[in-house]
């Protein structure tokens, strides 16, 4: 039997960081994007996710996209 991956959906997470704490960490805030195309490169997510964060008035801290895919028997 051969098993295989399926994709089922991606998600853009865009963090923001918003302060400091006591400790000087910086404070994040998240925004999440769905239904991110699975065949569009690192690189052009990273533009939308830059441009995205020039819209905000807290600075981009980090960018993340997730993946589900379900194992099909």
């Amino acid at each position: 039997m051969m098993s295989a991956y399926n994709f089922e959906e991606a998600s853009l997470k865009i963090l923001f960081e918003t302060g400091m704490d006591e400790y000087g960490k910086p404070q994040v805030t998240t925004k999440t994007y769905r239904n991110v195309r699975n065949d569009i490169p690192a690189d052009q997510i990273a533009v939308v996710a830059q441009v995205i964060a020039s819209l905000s008035k807290y600075s981009l801290h980090e960018a993340k996209r997730s993946e589900t895919e379900a194992i099909e028997f």
